[in-house]
């Protein structure tokens, strides 16, 4: 298939059984306040927010995107309760950011050459809930229902995954598993 250039963004994938209750949330946000957008990924941690890319670039990613994961090791991150940025996002806090950052910044460094100079350095690890259509008058009602909630899951991360937009939604183009050594 060829095309000129098309979005990517690599991201951590949490196990099935986390997805499926970030997924029971969502659907919740969205019966009880129709916000809905959060609904269009499957839970995620970014680590490499949506870049353009062409067609040779992408091979190069992939390429690197390997590389990186070869050399990683897997590590656990642990999830607790809820945090929000502003009045736009509400999202699932991650406890742990060190090794999530460190393999941000690895990734930074690894594919410098291929992303934009103004593409976001800083990280604040996250698995978000409801954005873009939380709207300003939406968000009060939302977080109040969030805002004391508790919520708590551990799982190992041995991969990151590469997303791939189609032009109406986003595809795991491929996962890259990290090396078992230590």
């Amino acid at each position: 298939m060829a095309f000129s250039r098309a979005l990517y963004f690599v991201a951590i994938v949490p196990p099935t059984a986390v997805k499926e209750q970030v997924k029971n949330m969502k659907l919740e946000i969205k019966e009880k306040f129709q916000v809905a957008h959060a609904l269009k990924l499957p839970a995620h941690i970014t680590l490499i927010p949506p870049v353009w890319l062409s067609e040779d670039q992408e091979t190069q990613f992939i390429t690197l995107l390997r590389s990186v994961s070869q050399d990683q090791s897997p590590f656990c991150i642990a999830l607790s309760d809820f945090g929000h940025f502003k009045q736009r996002t509400i999202f699932i806090n991650v406890v742990n950011h060190e090794p999530v950052n460190s393999l941000h910044e690895n990734l930074l460094q690894k594919l410098s050459g291929l992303l934009p100079p103004n593409h976001p350095e800083k990280l604040h690890p996250h698995v978000t809930l409801a954005t873009r259509d939380l709207t300003y008058q939406k968000f009060p009602k939302v977080w109040q229902e969030f805002k004391n909630g508790i919520f708590s899951a551990e799982f190992q991360v041995d991969a990151l995954t590469l997303f791939k937009h189609n032009g109406k939604t986003w595809d795991v183009l491929e996962v890259f598993t990290f090396s078992e050594k230590n």
